[in-house]
């Protein structure tokens, strides 16, 4: 099996035309419904089971609730003129202290699911204009357009959607 590329090693380049953007809104809605899909069926223990002292099924999907913040917020830093965009913790924190294996996991869908609708319903309907608004990524400290941050997140979502897939039994 071919080891992931972890994330803070992935280089991007942002060179796709506008005209993507309805593609990249579609992966993002399609998050909810893969981690639905990969996840039902599955016992309690085994979504939160941690192998190797990586997150649980649970704490993956968790994590991208608990960076839905980040994202919706770095759509405000362009839409109000931000040079850069807000930064993210590198360290996780939010996600190390959540405690995701306590809930149940239609709770984090829940929670996943309201925070992306909102992130949707945000940028849906924007125009090109709005979408070609740049800003300075904190950690690649390269110039990202909007339409680059949300291709940004829906890279990020199926980073984390392998990682699920990775963790899931084979039976």
């Amino acid at each position: 099996m071919i080891a992931q590329t972890p994330w803070f090693e992935r280089k991007f380049a942002f060179n796709f035309p506008v005209g993507l953007f309805p593609v990249i809104i579609e992966r993002l809605r399609g998050t909810l419904a893969r981690v639905e899909a990969m996840t039902k069926n599955t016992t309690d223990e085994k979504l939160s089971r941690k192998m190797d002292g990586a997150w649980s099924i649970k704490e993956q999907v968790g994590h991208l609730y608990d960076l839905e913040g980040l994202w919706y917020g770095r759509i405000e830093d362009f839409l109000s003129g931000q040079q850069t965009l807000r930064a993210a913790d590198l360290t996780n924190t939010k996600t190390h202290e959540a405690n995701h294996n306590q809930k149940t996991i239609q709770e984090l869908i829940s929670q996943f699911s309201s925070a992306r609708s909102k992130l949707i319903e945000k940028v849906q309907d924007i125009d090109e204009a709005t979408v070609l608004l740049t800003a300075l990524h904190p950690r690649l400290q390269t110039p990202m357009r909007l339409i680059d941050s949300l291709f940004f997140v829906a890279e990020h979502d199926d980073h984390h959607l392998a990682k699920i897939r990775e963790l899931l039994p084979h039976s």
